[in-house]
Parts: structure tokens; sequence; C-alpha cells
């Protein structure tokens, strides 16, 4: 063997003995990424009225007042409130007989009083963000929007409570009978 030979034969062994030297331990890569998980949760009104005919029982003429009451109900999550209204749900705002009997002209929208045709609504409200302060005193029922109740914020987990209560009084020339209208509440949010 050349000289030259046993220099490469020598540089072969030695790098063969430094890759056996190299200690036998593994070293472990890594990356690491993020997401976000994200809902988006809308506006949400419901509104609910605890009975669906309300009765005033027992309406004789001359007399004061009779009075009947349901509770409404406002579930929302939106923070800036919501609105009730109230209108007629059609073209007559008149409580009118349904089966032939009582008087054909009905019993007027109006405020209330003692010895007057008229049938009126107001509202309250024990709630704390629930402003009904504008529905406390009777008013007519209108073919429009009129507002019924405001809430300030959202509502509470079992919803803010609003009585809504209707009042009739008749005089001597209606009839005996039953009468009824029909009225429409929408709850919007602000």
């Amino acid at each position: 063997m050349s000289k030259m030979s046993k220099a490469i034969a020598a540089l072969g062994v030695v790098a063969g003995l430094g890759v056996a030297a190299l200690p036998l331990s593994s070293y472990a890569v890594s990356d690491t990424a993020t997401t976000t998980a994200q809902a988006i949760v809308g506006d949400s009104i419901v509104i609910t009225v605890a009975d669906a005919n309300v009765t005033m029982d027992n309406v004789m003429a001359n007399q004061e007042t009779n009075e009947a009451s349901t509770d409404i109900t406002i579930q929302t999550n939106n923070v800036s409130g919501y609105q009730v209204q109230i209108k007629d749900s059609d073209g007559e705002t008149a409580l009118k007989t349904t089966d032939g009997s009582g008087t054909n002209s009905g019993i007027a929208a109006g405020i209330p009083a003692k010895g007057t045709n008229a049938w009126g609504f107001k509202a309250s409200s024990t709630s704390s963000n629930v402003d009904a302060s504008s529905s406390d005193a009777y008013r007519a029922v209108k073919t429009s929007n009129q507002i019924l109740a405001e809430g300030t914020a959202a509502s509470t987990n079992d919803g803010d409570k609003i009585t809504l209560t209707f009042g009739v009084t008749v005089d001597t020339t209606i009839a005996a009978g039953t009468y009824s209208d029909e009225v429409t509440l929408t709850a919007s949010t602000k």
C-alpha cells in the first residue's frame, strides 16, 4: 500500500470512530398553532301572553270600570332594551258581538268612565327596567301601533313582566251579549 492509500484508510477509520462516538440521543421537533372558538349571538326577543282571552265579566250598565288583566312576558338579550306596542288587529276598534247578540254598533274604543260606552287598555310593571308610565291610564285602542311599555336593558332570565289591563263601561243603550275585539302585541328590540 502506498503512503497515500494508508493515509486515506487511516482517515476513514478516524471518521468512522468519530461518528460512532456521537451521542445516541434524538432531538424532538415541534411546532404550535392556535385557533379561536367564537359564537355569533344575534338579537333575540320573545313575547308571550298568559291568557288568550281576557274576559271582563259581569259588566253592568252605569257602573264603575270593569277590569280584567293578563300578564305579558318579554325575554330578550338586547342590552339596549325593547319596546312593546299594541294595536287593533283589524280595521274595527269597537268591541262587537260575533254571535248576533247585543248591540250592532258595539262598544267604542275609548276611555272607560261610569255612564259611558267605552273600552280601553292600560299597562303596569313591577320589573325594574320596564317603563310602562306612558300607559298607566286608560287609552283607546287604535288601528296603528301605540307604545305599551319599554324595557331599558336586556330582560331578566325569567323575562320582564308587564300587566296588560282592559277596562270597559257601558250605559243602558248596550244590550246584553258577548262583545269582543282582538288586539296585536308586538315586541321589538331597540
